[in-house]
């Protein structure tokens, strides 16, 4: 297992989704047994882990913050054997993967630096490739750090809401079973992520850039042929202005720009993958679910949509501006 970074690349390499899955709270274990998910998985399939949340193997085993709190105490190797790889092997385990397995640090663009790294190996070891991305950051000590930041708003913390103050945390955990369009599967395609663009700025904590930078490094991206923008908006007025300003600076045409984030929260590692597998939930509804937002938005744009519309879109813009600077964009073709 590695961690990996990846700062300014724009490749046309695809990844097929052909399975997913989601749920908006912190149960691993029935998560990851889930027959009727794991029956599509050959155990030789190697897996890409996307999570910043360390766990223990055993749910009777103290967390790291009520050991350090003084709540509860037990024998330190048990608490500090949490980690991510360790984590990365705890699911492998639980899925009964004997493939190869890789873990990925990188925020809440977790789940896109994932898909890439998952499409290449699919391409080069010619096999479907099992994909996990996942948080949970509802515990004291994440609190307190996103709370130190000034980033946090649980009580409001809705995207594109001129009330928000900070990002409203949530949890969460996504799965997928992907492949490159080279590799043969009995497994119908759902959604073909067309392309990755990645802008990495080392030097930032809790932003992504301006909008310009961001604009520089994206610009051969076809604006005028996306017919959905799927935000990451997290309910920061920094980080939702820039994302307003990236899109309204590039799509002159009448399409709607969502955040599911108000939804769910912000998920972390496993935001972009909620939110992905969401919208898939919403085609097969026919009805796209709209920006949640009680007071007023943050600009006067009515394709910043408060009201469900019927879906009709398949080609897609879905974008990561993460912390510590890392932004991936992603345009996707639904079949």
């Amino acid at each position: 297992m590695f961690c990996i970074d990846i700062f300014n690349i724009n490749t046309r390499m695809q990844c097929e989704i052909l399975e997913y899955k989601y749920q908006n709270e912190w149960d691993l274990d029935n998560f990851l047994s889930d027959q009727s998910f794991n029956s599509n998985i050959d155990p030789s399939w190697p897996l890409v882990v996307a999570t910043m949340t360390h766990v223990t193997p055993s749910n009777d085993v103290n967390t790291i913050s009520q050991f350090l709190s003084g709540k509860k105490r037990g024998k330190p190797s048990q608490v500090y054997y949490a980690n991510s790889n360790a984590t990365a092997s705890y699911i492998g385990s639980k899925l009964g993967l004997i493939g190869p397995s890789f873990h990925i640090h990188a925020a809440c663009a977790g789940t896109l630096y994932s898909l890439y790294l998952a499409a290449m190996m699919s391409l080069d070891l010619q096999t479907p490739v099992v994909v996990f991305a996942g948080d949970n950051f509802n515990v004291d000590y994440q609190i307190w750090m996103f709370n130190s930041y000034g980033a946090l708003d649980q009580a409001t913390g809705l995207p594109f809401d001129k009330s928000s103050k900070g990002l409203r945390m949530g949890v969460g955990s996504s799965m997928f079973i992907v492949k490159h369009p080279s590799v043969k599967s009995k497994l119908d395609v759902k959604a073909v992520i067309k392309s990755f663009s990645f802008y990495t700025r080392s030097d930032l904590l809790v932003a992504p850039g301006t909008s310009d930078d961001i604009l520089g490094h994206f610009s051969h991206i076809d604006y005028k042929s996306i017919e959905l923008w799927n935000a990451h908006a997290t309910g920061t007025p920094t980080g939702d202005i820039i994302e307003y300003e990236f899109f309204s600076k590039t799509c002159k045409h009448d399409i709607p720009i969502i955040s599911y984030k108000g939804h769910i929260g912000h998920c972390m590692s496993a935001a972009g993958g909620m939110e992905i597998g969401m919208m898939l939930d919403d085609r097969k509804a026919n009805l796209l679910r709209p920006n949640l937002i009680p007071t007023e938005k943050i600009a006067n744009d009515d394709r910043i949509i408060t009201e469900s519309t019927s879906f009709t879109y398949r080609k897609i813009l879905k974008t990561s501006l993460a912390f510590g600077g890392k932004t991936v964009v992603s345009e996707i073709d639904l079949n």
